[in-house]
């Protein structure tokens, strides 16, 4: 039996579809009730940071995948909920035969860490280290599907026409991963030998920082984006995204501020472990329910219209004073469409 926490979330909903290609059963814990889906053996409602509940949630286990957590982008309601959600698993997981447990954390966990969620993470990935379980942590970047909410509130300011502000960032990059990518890595976890004790980056080029991602989002709405009032004018991204109603994003700040820190991490033995075909977050983009029809293959990135002065010259005549010009508003140049193909 596995036992599964957080089940119902964007990638409990992948892992449901991966697991129920095996033949093993699981059983799921959910925050709350919802209607059942997946397949699941059996369903336990309750709070996972409860010792109780997880005793019941791995009676008779002899596996866990941890999701259950508190998503970049929404506040606790309690500050310690990482760290006592694992607390309470790891103290049930004594008296069950785990024989793997794997945990879902995130790229830059560090108990050190000057970002609280990142530092939570680290705390918990620190108490299982020190259980004495078999353990696999895999840690993930920027997690992506139709139903993610920091992507599905920045759609729609986007098609409202909100005048965003994005952060100054001189670094800050996240690799993407798609929710199912994610879930065939954990489902892996449980049996893979080599992956045993490890921790582990995931993701998939390339890197997207917030200017990067806002252009493929604009792309998919055929919107185009004024890069005029970057960093300078409109409301600060975060605030706009904490204000879309329904989506619930209570510590936009928070899932922002993740890109100012991110240091992109070395991939390479998760794609070795895992050889497969990842999917593509601009591929994925095409596919998603968005209320505009998806760009062709090759379709070009929306214009960026320049909004600042008129009289300022965008080139400079002369000599080295040409090199005081901009060729475009970020200093970079997109590659063309052979060379993302080649690539």
């Amino acid at each position: 039996m596995i036992a599964v926490t957080g089940a119902d979330g964007m990638v409990g909903g992948a892992l449901r579809d991966v697991l129920a290609q095996g033949r093993r059963p699981w059983r799921e814990l959910l925050h709350r009730e919802s209607e059942p889906a997946g397949g699941a053996a059996e369903r336990i409602v309750g709070d996972v940071t409860s010792g109780e509940t997880a005793t019941r949630a791995l009676a008779g286990a002899t596996a866990v995948i941890h999701l259950a957590g508190v998503a970049p982008g929404m506040k606790p309601a309690r500050a310690d909920h990482e760290v006592a959600a694992m607390g309470a698993l790891l103290e049930a997981a004594r008296s069950a035969a785990i024989a793997r447990f794997v945990f879902l954390s995130a790229t830059g966990a560090d108990v050190r860490s000057t970002h609280a969620w990142s530092r939570a993470k680290g705390e918990a990935e620190e108490l299982l280290r020190a259980s004495g379980l078999p353990f696999t942590i895999l840690r993930a970047g920027l997690l992506f599907s139709a139903a993610s909410r920091p992507l599905n509130a920045w759609m729609r300011l986007l098609r409202s026409d909100v005048k965003l502000r994005l952060p100054l960032l001189k670094g800050g990059r996240l690799l993407p991963l798609s929710a199912g990518d994610a879930a065939i890595a954990l489902a892996s976890a449980l049996d893979h030998h080599r992956m045993s004790g490890k921790t582990l980056d995931i993701g998939t080029a390339p890197e997207l920082g917030l200017e990067r991602l806002q252009e493929l989002l604009a792309r998919r709405l055929m919107k185009r984006v004024a890069a005029g009032h970057w960093p300078w004018s409109g409301t600060p991204l975060a605030e706009a995204l904490a204000r879309v109603p329904d989506v619930g994003l209570t510590d936009a700040e928070s899932w922002t501020r993740r890109f100012a820190i991110a240091e992109v991490p070395d991939v390479g033995e998760y794609e070795r472990l895992l050889p497969m075909r990842r999917v593509s977050f601009e591929e994925e983009l095409r596919t998603w329910p968005w209320g505009a029809a998806p760009p062709r293959p090759g379709d070009p990135l929306p214009v960026l219209r320049e909004e600042g002065d008129a009289s300022l010259p965008m080139f400079m005549e002369g000599g080295d004073a040409a090199r005081f010009g901009r060729v475009d508003p970020f200093g970079r140049i997109e590659p063309d469409a052979g060379s993302r193909r080649s690539s």
